[in-house]
């Protein structure tokens, strides 16, 4: 079926043309024009049922959510709000997605937005408070959400992995020169921190974003964040999560290909800024474990995807896609070295998050 017949699907009304807008790494998505306008009215996009093996559940996840968000908007007389919170079109069925059997499909309504600001310290504090009033906002969020990738950040689940990638190599006789100490490094790191990531369960859970980025929020003509995109990870968690995993990124001064690793540092700057924008939203509704182990979600998440990508490289590289042989590799050492950037700032991390934002831990 071409895009344009599965786009007639949706309670859209007039459809004239369907065009690619990017092939991402996880779904494809189209721009959707009807009669009589110049610019897009919708976004339709192919859902990877590879990677989320239950579709209905993520739709479920994220239209409980939508809907929460536009509940609280229209509660706080909020302007704009169809820029502000995304909208799903239902099916001529009524569904929140359509499927043929083997492709699975959903519609939202398009937000004109601007194109990203350039870095600076503004940029980040906005990025921090967007997911901080996200989460806000979502506190009083009636049931927990089914998750959409099981044990998507379980640290010990990944160490199982890793391990057991290394003993299938081992046995197979897989060429792991160039590995070094990294194995062992990585297990040494997780053990020394483990009790910290065991206290995660402290925590209540929250619904959570679970792919924190600056390209997954979209932004105004005057730089301010309308909301955030890319709904598909919603789901019950620990704030760590989307705290953590945008550090993991955001603060790195070199992307995780880089096999210099001394170009590998966590910048403060970044930290700062974020940090400053999260905690003003955030700081007022922590419980005392949240305030406390925030600073460990800053180590966990590069030690965990230097985890990731050794465990695929040993595995011979089944699970990311690589360039060369050794691309896992690298990465992993990569996520390593962000990861003592991190520890090598560990006082400064910890003062700034729980002194210079008016909170002591209890």
């Amino acid at each position: 079926m071409k895009n344009i017949e599965i786009a007639k699907q949706f309670k859209a009304k007039n459809i004239v043309k369907v065009k690619p807008l990017r092939s991402g790494l996880i779904n494809d998505t189209y721009l959707v024009w009807t009669k009589g306008v110049e610019s897009p009215q919708y976004i339709l996009q192919r859902i990877n049922n590879y990677v989320f093996k239950d579709v209905a559940r993520l739709q479920n996840n994220i239209s409980k959510v939508t809907r929460y968000l536009r509940k609280q908007l229209i509660a706080q007389s909020e302007s704009d709000i169809d820029r502000k919170v995304l909208t799903l079109i239902p099916t001529l069925e009524g569904k929140t997605y359509y499927t043929d059997g083997e492709t699975y499909w959903r519609m939202m309504v398009y937000i004109p937005h601007a194109e990203q600001p350039k870095m600076s310290h503004d940029l980040f504090v906005k990025g921090g408070a967007a997911i901080g009033r996200f989460e806000r906002m979502l506190a009083g969020f009636p049931t927990k959400l089914k998750p959409t990738i099981p044990h998507f950040h379980d640290i010990d689940l990944r160490i199982k992995q890793m391990k057991k990638a290394y003993t299938d190599a081992i046995l197979s006789n897989r060429d792991l020169t160039g590995m070094g100490d990294l194995f062992d490094d990585l297990m040494m790191s997780y053990q020394y921190f483990k009790p910290y990531f065991d206290r995660f369960k402290e925590m209540p859970l929250r619904v959570c974003h679970f792919d924190t980025k600056l390209s997954n929020m979209l932004f105004d003509d005057n730089g301010d964040v309308l909301c955030l995109i890319d709904l598909d990870t919603v789901m019950s968690g620990y704030i760590t999560s989307d705290y953590g995993d945008f550090l993991r990124t955001a603060a790195n001064t070199t992307n995780e290909n880089d096999r210099a690793y001394s170009h590998v540092i966590f910048d403060m700057n970044v930290f700062k800024s974020f940090t400053e924008g999260y905690l003003n939203e955030m700081k007022d509704t922590f419980t005392p474990a949240e305030k406390e182990l925030l600073p460990y979600s800053v180590l966990l998440f590069p030690l965990m995807q230097s985890v990731r990508f050794l465990t695929d490289f040993m595995n011979g590289n089944v699970y990311y896609h690589v360039d060369y042989e050794k691309q896992n590799l690298v990465r992993a050492k990569n996520q390593f070295a962000l990861l003592e950037s991190v520890a090598s700032n560990w006082e400064e991390i910890c003062d700034f998050i729980y002194k210079k934002n008016s909170y002591e831990t209890d």
